[in-house]
């Protein structure tokens, strides 16, 4: 049986600290400093974003930074008004926005049918993000990856997995898993839930045989043993979580789900390049270092070009999955770079 692998897509790179430190940049890059999330207060996305502020006014490196919430924009909207600079003759130096934004916007901007995310803003840095963990409840005759591997060969469509919202993160990245079994994606039996607690309640109560999600959201029941992991999607294992990653277990994957910025559409080359300075010494202050230990963020920083690159790369087999899983009616992107043929 042919079997379709994927391969990273651009390792996760820590970017080094060499060029970005006070001593070469002394002073703010920017005057006000705005950043926009689709979140509403104290969701993911939010927290990211106020962490930014705090350690960028901390750092000096703005005279002031504040966040705009608009939670309930539909993505193709939200991307639409981020198109060009407010006010559009405004340099960055002297008042910046920045999107905080992720995975969650690649597929919806997709779905949607609009412009990607890549075309409809400026990439300027990944920041952090969470690896995946697929788990089953203590009591699941599912002992192993093997197993449900072997219930999906079987049959698609027999086991439920639920995650978040469908043609999130965890959907796609379940499509993946399923690519890299060989069955038929559109089959899979994929069940999204808007509440953690809803999604493990399906769980224990037998109406799911496997749940996708953070894996540090899981850490807390599976130590208690009330979860049991079986297999995350990191390049490495996860402390805490006793579960062998997709590559071991020959899945050629690892996948985490993002979130970074994004500026205007339209920025100028000096003002792409002071964006991207800012990124670099966030990542490089011990502040926000210490901030997403705080958090259990993972850093997953890249930036500039290596992150453009890195995010058409990674659109285009996220459109892939979508294609396959049914929720887009066509595809420009069949297998690509990111899947080869093996035996």
């Amino acid at each position: 049986m042919h079997r379709r692998r994927f391969f990273t897509l651009g390792a996760l790179m820590l970017a080094a600290a060499a060029g970005c430190g006070r001593d070469e940049a002394p002073g703010p890059v920017t005057g006000r400093l705005s950043f926009i999330t689709p979140a509403a207060r104290g969701e993911r996305w939010d927290r990211t974003a106020r962490a930014l502020a705090s350690v960028v006014t901390a750092e000096r490196l703005a005279a002031a930074a504040g966040v705009g919430n608009q939670p309930g924009e539909t993505v193709v909207s939200l991307l639409d008004a981020f198109a060009v600079p407010s006010p559009p003759s405004t340099p960055f130096a002297r008042e910046g926005r920045l999107l905080v934004a992720g995975m969650s916007t690649v597929t919806g901007a997709e779905m949607s049918g609009g412009v990607s995310v890549v075309e409809s803003a400026t990439p300027l840095a990944r920041l952090v993000g969470d690896w995946a963990a697929l788990v089953v409840a203590e009591g699941s005759p599912l002992r192993s990856f093997e197993d449900l591997a072997a219930a999906l060969r079987r049959d698609p469509a027999g086991p439920a997995v639920g995650g978040r919202e469908v043609g999130g993160s965890d959907h796609v990245l379940y499509g993946m898993i399923g690519q890299c079994l060989g069955v038929d994606v559109r089959l899979l039996d994929y069940v999204g839930y808007l509440d953690s607690a809803d999604a493990l309640e399906a769980l224990h109560g037998g109406r799911l045989a496997a749940l996708l999600g953070p894996a540090r959201s899981f850490s807390g029941d599976v130590a208690a043993g009330r979860l049991r992991p079986l297999a995350v999607s990191a390049a490495d294992r996860i402390d805490g979580i006793d579960a062998p990653t997709l590559l071991e277990l020959e899945i050629r994957l690892e996948y985490s789900d993002w979130c970074g910025v994004l500026g205007p559409r339209r920025m100028s080359e000096a003002d792409d390049e002071a964006a991207v300075a800012l990124c670099d010494r966030v990542d490089a202050s011990p502040r926000w270092r210490t901030l997403c230990a705080e958090q259990g963020w993972d850093r997953f920083y890249l930036s500039g070009g290596d992150f453009r690159q890195w995010l058409a790369t990674e659109t285009r087999r996220t459109r892939e999955v979508l294609y396959d899983l049914g929720l887009l009616s066509a595809s420009d992107t069949r297998c690509g770079a990111a899947c080869v043929e093996s035996h």
